[in-house]
């Protein structure tokens, strides 16, 4: 545990944490089981048939190579996956008292009796406190630096997109699935659900913590509205990560998975998901080098004329549209 960031919270949160004034464990199975469902009957309707792409333009990509990711964007998602992850498995340890103590146990942290239920409560927040900073970090980063944010902004045409897709998955409209921007419609929409996800926690979580005594004591019947909000929207947030990983492991996506490492796609990739009005090439300035000594000088022998040279990269245009 990281000792700097224990802050002693309400003495009445450890006590009825495993009380019954929690989302009743029958309800947080059948989140998990609707989630499950609808991901098999996707894998099943797609192991059949993958809709041809329609719309866009394909356009000469110079160099085969698409940047879509910095090495900043890609090295903050993979640590929010990973934060993400533990503080989902330490309040699923919390929620279900000696679940995923095999996992706690090796970073010093073991549940099941209250002292180890508080134990897993310090986890759970230490590990809200890392998630926090990663947050504004991205935030920050994306806002300032990268200014991709535009790509996040739903626009008339995702709504259009997505009942062309609605239907075609139904089998109620033509096979086909439209070209999009860097993110479609449904990348869109999980990005928003998981951070409506986490502002919801965040705020239920802060009430129910109480970092020091900052809140008033809470009437029982507000507390047990709370619990609840707060389990109901953890158990949403774990269907919807395992819904991400889904997707990001499905074979048609792994150029998007292969760019979080690389940072990039291939001009193939790009012009078979992506619409090029909606998510434009940049190109960037050609340098060139220093032009060469004139013609009618003589250069001393043994030195080489000076050469010239162009050199051309592109990458994915931030301006959305």
């Amino acid at each position: 545990m990281l000792p700097i960031l224990q802050v002693e919270g309400n003495s009445s949160t450890t006590s009825s944490l495993t009380s019954v004034s929690r989302l009743p464990l029958v309800y947080a199975e059948a989140i998990v089981l609707i989630f499950a469902a609808a991901l098999l009957i996707h894998f099943v309707r797609r192991s059949y048939h993958q809709p041809e792409r329609v719309g866009g333009t394909p356009v000469e990509v110079p160099g085969d190579s698409v940047k879509v990711f910095d090495l900043v964007e890609r090295l903050i998602h993979w640590s929010l996956f990973i934060i993400l992850g533990l503080t989902m498995v330490s309040g699923i340890a919390i929620f279900v008292p000696g679940s995923f103590n095999y996992i706690l146990e090796a970073f010093g942290v073991a549940g099941s009796a209250q002292t180890a239920t508080a134990a897993n409560l310090t986890w759970h927040t230490d590990m809200v406190w890392l998630l926090l900073g990663l947050i504004i970090i991205h935030v920050v980063w994306d806002l300032v630096v990268a200014r991709g944010w535009s790509y996040q902004v739903i626009r008339k045409y995702d709504f259009t997109d997505m009942g062309t897709r609605t239907k075609s998955f139904l089998g109620l409209g033509p096979q086909v699935q439209p070209r999009h921007g860097k993110f479609d419609m449904f990348m869109k929409a999980f990005h928003w659900s998981l951070a409506g996800c986490l502002v919801i926690l965040g705020v239920t979580g802060i009430y129910l913590w109480n970092p020091y005594g900052l809140i008033g004591a809470m009437s029982p019947g507000f507390e047990f509205d709370l619990r609840y909000v707060h389990d109901f929207f953890a158990f949403l947030l774990v269907g919807l990560v395992a819904m991400h990983i889904y997707f990001a492991v499905e074979p048609i996506n792994w150029p998007v998975l292969r760019s979080m490492v690389t940072g990039t796609i291939s001009g193939k990739a790009y012009n078979h998901d992506y619409d090029s009005s909606r998510w434009p090439l940049e190109k960037k300035k050609k340098v060139e080098a220093a032009p060469a000594a004139p013609a009618a000088k003589t250069a001393p022998a043994g030195t080489p004329a000076m050469a010239t040279g162009k050199s051309d990269t592109v990458e994915g245009s931030n301006d959305g549209k």
